[in-house]
């Protein structure tokens, strides 16, 4: 590795020696990202990109180790190791709840890559302000599911939304990728012209270059854009993959890149009628229960 400069995404698998090692790690791609910190201190990282079941904290340590040791490379001090689980994708928070989640309680975390911490710095004051705002009124009159419901849309507008679902969709095409796709796969990507792929990387409002990805329009250029610039066998497998995936997840992936499917729902409170039940039959206990002369409590087991 060049010690002046950061090194990402070594999916390179020839320091394994054996054959059933070298299967494994094709079959469940792990990278090294170098990170070169001052004179001989660097950072060294192996790591999965995202997989599901995650591979094992002690399967990227041996990896590794053997990586270093086939570069001739000599760990004579450890400082720190660092254990790290990032949850990507999944679904996003329950509507109409009054507990805001931020940051990776909601789902903020970038399906496709595991960035997080830009995102969370330029989303919270949205947040913020959509919470001050809704009780900056009298008491009496702040209506709880109003302030949540704003909080949540500030995070995941409708637009935000769509543009999380053509993310989502990267991260699964990524998931089933054995070594030779992951490679395939970006060494197109860093072809895309820079403002496109660093975008790509950023995918929330407000961060630089997210202009090429925050309308439909813009991230089906930028789709057609990729395609055109991957290996022809895997070009042919992220199309066979955007047509399975479209069919079997319904109309995310469409919406986020076509105007024809209308917006996601919502977060923003919508008042509902109010389900009193049968006040009849409750008004009856209530008197029932005043009227009770019965005051020994009578314990209930518990099993």
């Amino acid at each position: 590795y060049f010690k002046e400069a950061m090194t990402l995404f070594d999916y390179r698998t020839d320091h394994f020696k054996d054959e059933t090692s070298l299967q494994k790690a094709e079959n469940a791609p792990t990278f090294m990202y170098a990170m070169p910190l001052e004179g001989n201190k660097i950072f060294f990282e192996e790591t999965s990109l995202v997989a599901r079941p995650a591979i094992s904290f002690q399967e990227c340590k041996d990896r590794c180790f053997t990586r270093l040791e086939h570069l001739g490379i000599k760990v004579v001090d450890i400082e720190e190791e660092e254990f790290c689980y990032i949850p990507m994708g999944g679904p996003l928070p329950a509507k109409d709840q009054r507990i805001i989640g931020f940051g990776g309680a909601s789902a903020m975390v970038h399906p496709s890559t595991g960035y997080n911490i830009g995102r969370n710095m330029i989303g919270a004051g949205a947040v913020a302000n959509a919470i001050i705002a809704g009780l900056d009124v009298d008491s009496a009159d702040v209506n709880l599911d109003q302030v949540a419901g704003s909080a949540y849309h500030a995070m995941w507008s409708p637009a935000n939304q769509r543009q999380r679902n053509f993310a989502v969709f990267g991260g699964e095409y990524l998931m089933k990728q054995k070594v030779e796709g992951l490679r395939g796969f970006f060494d197109g990507f860093f072809r895309l012209p820079l403002e496109m792929w660093a975008g790509f990387l950023a995918g929330w409002p407000g961060l630089p270059n997210n202009d090429k990805h925050e309308t439909w329009i813009a991230r089906l250029a930028f789709g057609l854009t990729f395609v055109s610039k991957l290996p022809p066998k895997v070009g042919l497998d992220m199309f066979l993959s955007i047509v399975t995936y479209s069919i079997s997840n319904g109309i995310e992936l469409p919406q986020s890149v076509t105007p024809l499917f209308g917006e996601p729902e919502s977060y923003e409170y919508v008042e509902k009628p109010k389900n009193q039940g049968d006040v009849a039959a409750k008004n009856e206990a209530r008197k029932m229960i005043m009227a009770s002369k019965v005051e020994e409590i009578i314990p209930v087991p518990f099993e």
